[in-house]
């Protein structure tokens, strides 16, 4: 098969098992320089400008209604904090709260009217704002945290080394895409093409792949990916947030994860919104000061041992939460240097920030 004809391929399987089976992914990113900039608490928009502020609350937003809130188990972004400790029943809302173990259910239960709320990688989130999905995005959870993986004895020592093996991949993530554009940039050296890529649709299924020597390597992010250099027998060879600052010649941190609701929700019950981001703000804090309460929300969710789940939770730095334009401004540069340089986003929407901004974003009221 000729590369070109592979290519256009794997772009074709890319974008159609996106639709059906959109999927979340990050990794292990370097921390940020200042905390205070990774976690921002939420701002109001100008009227008639920026992202869609936050009304009154609508006849239909109810402390008595139940919503439905699904968040991926490995997903990694403090929701399970809010979970197991009830942060959000604390601040008197109903929760029908879900777990979801293979990546592509979280998509398909949100674009299925299954789920109110999710938390979702920025990537994904615009591929699914591309393919009609209706969605705002009102608040942030993680930054980077994806990362390549390999066995400490492998003789790569950058990316393009891996040129011609066998990689795992979960194509249609946020992972994969983010350090498949950020090396097309850096290197020349496009991931899903220029190796044998092995596609897999979880990240326990990528460490599994590793393990068993079926690949050399794998796009992976946290807690698998500390769960694996915990081991002695696993190295990065590359973090997501070096390729991006390499790639982009910014130090920001991009956001990985954020929340998500369906725009009717966030014009009815903005306050919920805003309770949410509120409740990951004590997320953040709970993880930096109790991290012994963190834990034991973290283990309950992603049946990780307490011992993983310390080493984790040591290597991440990157927990976020509210919205604020800074933020807003971040994801859409990430957007659109996926869109020039990545396989996933099709759109030239990524090119009109200010319209983006008003569709795509929402701001709830500070709670605080």
């Amino acid at each position: 098969m000729t590369g070109s004809l592979r290519h256009q391929l794997l772009s074709a399987l890319v974008a159609s098992a996106v639709l059906l089976t959109l999927a979340c992914g990050g990794g292990t990113g370097a921390a940020p320089s200042k905390p205070a900039t990774a976690a921002g608490g939420a701002t109001t928009a100008p009227a008639g400008s920026g992202p869609a502020a936050a009304g009154q609350p609508g006849a239909s937003c109810s402390q008595d209604r139940t919503y439905r809130f699904a968040y991926l188990q490995l997903g990694w972004a403090a929701t399970e904090i809010i979970h197991q400790e009830k942060l959000l029943e604390k601040r008197g809302w109903k929760i029908d709260w879900q777990t979801v173990g293979p990546i592509s259910g979280l998509v398909n239960a949100f674009a299925s009217g299954q789920a109110d709320l999710i938390d979702m990688s920025v990537i994904i989130a615009g591929q699914m704002h591309e393919s009609g999905v209706p969605l705002k995005i009102f608040g942030t959870a993680v930054g980077v945290l994806g990362a390549v993986v390999v066995p400490t004895n492998h003789p790569a020592r950058e990316l393009p080394d891996l040129r011609g093996k066998k990689v795992g991949v979960i194509p249609g993530g946020t992972t994969t895409q983010d350090i498949n554009a950020s090396s097309r940039v850096v290197y020349g050296f496009d991931v899903l093409t220029d190796t044998q890529a092995i596609t897999a649709t979880a990240p326990p299924d990528l460490a599994a792949l590793l393990r068993k020597g079926d690949v050399e390597a794998i796009l992976i992010w946290e807690p698998v990916t500390s769960a694996l250099i915990k081991t002695g027998e696993y190295r990065i060879l590359v973090h997501q947030q070096e390729l991006w600052e390499r790639a982009s010649g910014s130090s920001i941190l991009p956001v990985h994860v954020a929340y998500l609701a369906k725009p009717e929700l966030a014009e009815q019950c903005p306050n919920l919104l805003a309770d949410i981001n509120d409740a990951q703000r004590e997320a953040y804090e709970i993880w930096q000061n109790q991290p012994e309460v963190a834990q034991r929300a973290i283990v309950e969710v992603t049946k990780l041992t307490p011992d993983e789940a310390a080493f984790a939770m040591s290597q991440t730095k990157q927990v976020l939460y509210g919205l604020t334009e800074a933020q807003i401004d971040t994801m859409l540069a990430q957007l659109r240097h996926n869109r020039e340089h990545g396989t996933l986003l099709k759109s030239d929407v990524w090119y009109n920030p200010e319209q983006l901004k008003q569709q795509l974003f929402f701001i709830p009221p500070a709670r605080r």
